[in-house]
């Protein structure tokens, strides 16, 4: 059964509970980070995902005086319905699972940066280390064991809700109905992460992205100007690593 998450933003107290949950789940690294010098933003920390940080808490101060509020806004991979970054990946190293997910398989990632480029929510990170690429999971492991994810399992406060995607969506449409602010469930096609907020999300940071899918990026240009650049070499040698690294696997194998 493919499952979604509702994250009610009117709930979360900023604890980054779930930050700490994913970091211990997925064996991710304490990063060094500095406070946040950006203007009503100052306590974001980290500020931003990476290889080694797959979500984070958005601090959005609003108003000021005696109505001066902040704002907590999780931020993680959308898991959309149907991913532009699966879309564009040259060796279809991404994928959507039945149940949801959007996973990636490393022995095919090359590289690239084409869902980098193709993701509408700005969400694949780029891993100097491995060559390869980085982000939320939605603990594919656990739902598949009847588990919630870390991040909602640690949440004291129900903002983070995951169930089956036709319920989750049935309580975003009465949410909606009902004047709240929805995000992910048009955003790109759909999500599998859907929020709803007391105010509009591009005032929390997330970007405006349009109900459309995406015509992708990196493929359009290519076909447009006819010439491959910069990224589209990075791509054409990752496939040809690739390409090398599977004939010497198979070479290996016959002599073996």
């Amino acid at each position: 059964m493919t499952k979604a998450v509702l994250v009610d933003l009117r709930k979360c107290i900023g604890c980054r509970a779930c930050q700490v949950a994913c970091k211990r789940w997925n064996d991710r690294e304490a990063e060094e980070t500095a406070l946040n010098a950006i203007p009503g933003k100052e306590w974001t920390n980290p500020s931003d995902l990476s290889p080694q940080t797959y979500t984070y808490i958005r601090f959005v101060g609003k108003g000021t005086g005696d109505n001066f509020k902040w704002y907590f806004a999780k931020v993680q991979c959308m898991h959309c319905t149907d991913p532009q970054c699966a879309a564009v990946c040259p060796t279809k190293a991404l994928y959507k699972t039945t149940e949801g997910p959007v996973l990636w398989d490393p022995d095919l990632c090359i590289g690239c940066g084409y869902c980098i480029q193709g993701c509408p929510f700005g969400v694949p990170r780029f891993d100097p280390e491995t060559k390869k690429i980085e982000k939320c999971t939605f603990c594919a492991e656990r739902l598949a064991d009847n588990y919630e994810p870390a991040c909602i399992q640690a949440c004291p406060t129900d903002t983070l809700v995951v169930d089956d995607y036709d319920d989750i969506i049935a309580e975003v449409n009465v949410l909606d109905a009902a004047g709240a602010y929805v995000y992910g469930k048009n955003e790109a096609g759909g999500t599998s992460w859907m929020y709803v907020s007391d105010i509009e999300l591009h005032e929390l940071g997330f970007p405006s992205v349009s109900a459309e899918q995406p015509i992708p990026k990196t493929i359009k240009t290519l076909g447009e100007v006819g010439a491959i650049g910069i990224i589209g070499g990075v791509a054409l040698l990752g496939l040809k690593l690739y390409a090398d690294r599977r004939a010497k696997v198979q070479k290996t194998v016959k002599e073996g």
